[in-house]
């Protein structure tokens, strides 16, 4: 048994491991490997240690028991903060609220006359009705919040993705719903999401997911809306690559390493 502290990205953790076979300085090896790849395998670092997989697998057990990975098939992915347990649209509608406006604002700011837009369901995504001043465009959407925000504007021609009705984030999903986004072109689509990881963004549902992946490949210009506590962040379902968005729409509290690391992929706005 032996105590060490271990400067993680964001905190200093104090903690006790107990029955490690690799030495305390390996086990910040091994963590800031994670740190670097996000994920590593078992065969990675027997090789890296010069010790049986047995062994590797006995630490990862141990590590994971102190909440600094988690442990996955043939390896560890590094600790970050998830969405698994996700949300209600009604609970998500207390947070970061000021920091959605922003957004919202800014995804205002690129829809022009004349555009025919998706916004896709969340609660950032709300709030962008609240700022379009009156453009003459047309809005898709599967969000019934959303729809119900908009529907007597008349400057909208509005559309309503149908299907299956998913109650926790009031969307409409499914193949009756995915039937439909195929054969929609838009000239710009808004999607909000659970998490931004390394290369993937993420949601709590896979056929939302599938949803977002469908719109987001037929609009012409493609944007996630995601506030500053999505980044670094992973959720259920992988639904698309970040190079291939043309922006990720953030608040202006992003922490500049987090932008200058996202930036490398798409542009942050």
């Amino acid at each position: 048994m032996f105590e060490f502290v271990f400067l993680k990205k964001y905190s200093i953790i104090e903690t006790t491991i107990v029955g490690m076979e690799v030495g305390p300085w390996k086990i910040v090896e091994i963590l800031q490997e994670l740190d670097r790849k996000s994920v590593v395998s078992v065969k990675e670092l027997k090789e890296l240690f010069g010790v049986t997989d047995m062994t590797i697998r006995r630490d990862l057990i141990d590590l994971e028991k102190q909440g600094l990975l988690v442990r996955v098939h043939g390896g560890a992915h590094k600790k970050v903060k998830d969405s698994l347990l996700e949300a209600s649209h009604s609970e998500k509608n207390l947070i970061n609220i000021d920091e959605k406006r922003t957004i919202a604002r800014k995804c205002a700011e690129l829809i022009e006359n004349g555009d025919t837009v998706f916004i896709g369901s969340g609660t950032t995504t709300d709030f962008i009705g609240d700022y379009l001043d009156g453009k003459e465009i047309s809005i898709v959407t599967n969000s019934l919040p959303i729809f119900e925000k908009l529907k007597d504007i008349p400057n909208y021609d509005l559309i309503l993705v149908g299907g299956r009705y998913r109650v926790k984030t009031q969307t409409f999903v499914g193949q009756f719903a995915n039937k439909l986004l195929k054969e929609i072109k838009v000239s710009k689509a808004f999607i909000g999401v659970n998490g931004i990881d390394g290369h993937s963004v993420s949601t709590a549902n896979e056929e939302e997911g599938n949803g977002n992946a469908i719109i987001l490949n037929n609009a012409i210009e493609k944007y996630v809306v995601a506030d500053n506590s999505k980044f670094d962040s992973y959720s259920f379902y992988s639904f698309y690559r970040v190079e291939d968005l043309n922006a990720i729409i953030t608040d202006d509290s992003i922490p500049k390493k987090i932008k200058d690391k996202y930036g490398l992929y798409t542009k942050i706005i």
